[in-house]
């Protein structure tokens, strides 16, 4: 007797198995691929120091009257020229404590005098305060300044830039051409000594002075490994990305229990702690505002102190050290009472404009924030990461998408153009570390759950066949970014492994951790990730953003989503 079968159903099965096998081979796998990531960062970390000559910085000029050791009743010159390309009037910030007469072409420009001063301090990105501003009128071409300066109450240093109307570096102004291409000092000088006509030398209680430059002093610098994936910066640096991937690696030891990942937290930590004190030095006595670890000191926004400290906290949950609670007090203190808010307590930053929300600053400080509450038991620090969450999804979600914009502008109170992937993925990722921390007793812990399940879902109609999230979500013609994907996959992976999220997520983890697992080499490289990238005033400027290997700022986000993919329920 024949037999007769329909073969449809046998292959739907077939297929049905043969997909579920590898979907579970790859839950197998992703734990694996976060080790060999973490492995390649640890491998191309060095924890060592080279010397380098100290550099003027960020246009900042730096009259360092110090080492002329000025007795009272003296006073120094110091004498430098720039290059113009057109007469021009230019605005120049300045700081000092004492007396200062500027010449601009042997003409006098401007005089102030004041006791005290506090140095330029970086509010934002290569933006700084300054005690006094002045103008002062350049001609084409060559141009020759002549400070005269009479010392106050601080240290014998002045500080002056050529700076726009919004603060920036004016660029039209080239000290590093001329007659003069660095500062040359005279001193110490009689106070009642006439400095014009200017003179090879002066004299002073019958002793020749002469024109010199300040010392040069050598730094410490990072040591990048000349056979890193990476090569821009150090990842032994303090960054948002670098304590972000070193968290991460935490989460890994703490998931794992694989030998080196802890050592190579601590190391980290360590290494930063050890030389802290010298690290304040150079950043406060010698304007090293570009040095190793800048960052650690300059805290003017929350790259600087939430998301790079998250190593910290994590180790401080861990050991409750008292060094490092002491080290984590200040960027606590930052955020909670320092960082710029608009009036109703929600972060923003001073650019591209002032009082602009970015997205990416939800992740920034929320994470932290949990973690210190939980460390302290101050409740003050989970009610305003919970007043952020929901604040940000005020002013930044677009109710027709169900995305977030990357930013939101006080001025005109609108939001800006593109939905940038990886700022929907700072959000995402945040959220998930605040539902897991924050108790489902709360009053508003429904509302921040039901918020990560809005963006969640919304997210699935923008996820492409082969897993990926784009650059800019709303743009398939935009290039597949892996860092938002891995922060995609693992707050939707945590989502139901929590239960925040319905089992029909799972696949679209999956299938995004896919992707990421198919941008990861064998050496460990990642490829794909977008570099550093500000608030754009057009969707072209994400599109043109490169993307970079290995790049920290989405490391952190592969080795986490390989974690939770690993954890989800087979």
């Amino acid at each position: 007797m024949r037999l007769s079968y329909n073969i449809k159903p046998l292959l739907f099965i077939f297929l049905l198995s043969h997909s579920m096998l590898t979907l579970n081979a790859q839950q197998q796998d992703a734990l694996s691929l976060s080790k060999r990531v973490a492995d390649k960062v640890i491998a191309d970390t060095r924890f060592d120091w080279k010397w380098v000559v100290q550099k003027e910085e960020l246009g900042m000029q730096v009259l360092d009257f110090r080492f002329l050791h000025l007795p009272g009743q003296s006073k120094a010159v110091a004498l430098r020229s720039a290059e113009v390309k057109d007469d021009t009037t230019i605005r120049f910030g300045i700081s000092f404590a004492g007396k200062i007469k500027i010449w601009l072409n042997q003409q006098s420009c401007w005089e102030y005098q004041q006791q005290r001063t506090t140095n330029p301090k970086e509010i934002a990105y290569n933006r700084f305060t300054f005690d006094q501003f002045f103008t002062a009128r350049l001609r084409k071409g060559h141009n020759e300044f002549v400070v005269e300066y009479e010392p106050g109450l601080a240290a014998p240093v002045a500080f002056l830039r050529p700076v726009t109307k919004a603060g920036d570096l004016d660029l039209s102004v080239n000290f590093t051409t001329g007659s003069f291409p660095q500062w040359l000092f005279a001193g110490p000088v009689s106070k009642d000594a006439s400095i014009f006509p200017l003179r090879p030398y002066y004299e002073q209680n019958g002793i020749s002075v002469n024109w010199q430059t300040s010392p040069q002093r050598v730094i410490p610098e990072l040591v990048v490994d000349s056979n890193a994936a990476y090569q821009r910066d150090p990842y032994a640096d303090w960054q948002y990305s670098h304590g972000t991937l070193v968290w991460s690696i935490l989460g890994l030891h703490q998931e794992s229990h694989a030998a080196g990942y802890f050592d190579f937290v601590k190391k980290y930590t360590d290494f930063i702690l050890d030389h802290f004190s010298y690290l304040r030095w150079q950043y406060d006595s010698l304007y090293a505002w570009r040095g190793s670890y800048h960052r650690i000191f300059r805290k003017s926004m929350l790259d600087d102190a939430g998301a790079p400290a998250l190593s910290f906290a994590g180790l401080y949950l861990l050991e409750k050290n008292e060094a490092t609670g002491t080290f984590l007090q200040p960027f606590t203190d930052y955020i909670s009472t320092e960082q710029t808010r608009l009036a109703d307590g929600t972060f923003c930053r001073p650019e591209p404009e002032e009082f602009t929300i970015w997205a990416d600053d939800l992740f920034m400080s929320v994470p932290y924030l949990i973690r210190i509450a939980k460390a302290t038991g101050g409740q003050r620090y989970m009610e305003d990461a919970v007043r952020q969450a929901l604040q940000f999804r005020k002013y930044l979600l677009n109710d027709q998408t169900g995305l977030y914009k990357h930013g939101w502008f006080s001025r005109t109170g609108e939001q800006s153009v593109a939905y940038w992937g990886r700022a929907n993925g700072w959000v995402a990722w945040a959220t998930a570390e605040l539902l897991d921390w924050l108790p489902t007793s709360h009053p508003s812990y429904k509302q921040v759950l039901d918020a990560f399940r809005a963006h969640m879902t919304s997210l699935l109609k923008y996820q492409d066949a082969d897993g990926s999230w784009h650059q800019v979500l709303t743009r398939t013609d935009s290039y597949k970014e892996t860092s938002c994907t891995s922060m995609f996959a693992l707050a939707m992976a945590r989502g139901v492994r929590k239960g925040w999220l319905n089992r029909s997520f799972k696949q679209a983890a999956l299938k995004g951790w896919s992707y990421v697992a198919s941008q990861i080499d064998a050496n460990g490289v990642v490829h794909g990730i977008c570099r550093g990238t500000e608030i754009g005033f057009d969707e072209q400027f994400y599109l043109d953003r490169k993307t970079i290997d290995n790049d920290p700022r989405g490391l952190g986000a592969v080795i986490t989503a390989g974690i939770e993919i690993s954890k989800l329920p087979k």
